[in-house]
């Protein structure tokens, strides 16, 4: 079986990416619970963003998502859950691979979306859809922001046949 970070055709399979401070270049693949964990300790030592800030997380990720111009249906809310302050749902093609959607979900967080100075999240492709999570946080006394994607395939509806 493929192992973590390889979108195979059918398999699901989960990735989580830990990163520290800065850029790509602290980040390395770890279990799906590891990130959990991760998440967990951030809570445990900082304070969830304010509804200002989660307004603009939320009104980012709007934007970040439909700039794509291939993601439709897209929904994008703010919550009181802690393990996932924004939320998103959006549908892409079926012709669009659920690996395309992945790399473009995660090169989002990474340029648009997360905090500079800490973050972690996880993607986990399956057949029909991507969930992401991410944590992020603002800086060593900030606030964090947690963020919850499910994209799921358009499904295709069937076409009716021409009667006689």
């Amino acid at each position: 079986m493929p192992g973590p970070g390889i979108f195979p055709g059918n398999v699901p399979c989960a990735r989580t990416i830990m990163g520290t401070q800065g850029t790509r270049e602290g980040t390395k693949v770890v279990e799906i619970a590891q990130y959990h964990k991760m998440r967990r300790a951030v809570q445990v030592n900082a304070s969830p963003g304010s509804a200002q800030e989660l307004r603009a997380v939320q009104s980012d990720l709007r934007t970040a998502l439909a700039s794509v111009g291939l993601f439709e249906e897209v929904e994008v809310e703010y919550t009181d859950d802690l393990d996932q302050l924004v939320i998103a749902m959006f549908t892409f093609p079926e012709q669009l691979s659920r690996s395309e959607v992945a790399r473009r979900l995660e090169l989002m967080w990474e340029d648009r979306l997360r905090y500079p100075f800490w973050e972690a999240h996880s993607l986990l492709v399956d057949k029909d859809q991507i969930e992401f999570q991410g944590a992020t946080r603002a800086g060593s006394n900030g606030h964090y922001v947690t963020v919850h994607i499910v994209a799921q395939q358009a499904r295709v509806p069937a076409q009716r046949v021409a009667a006689d």
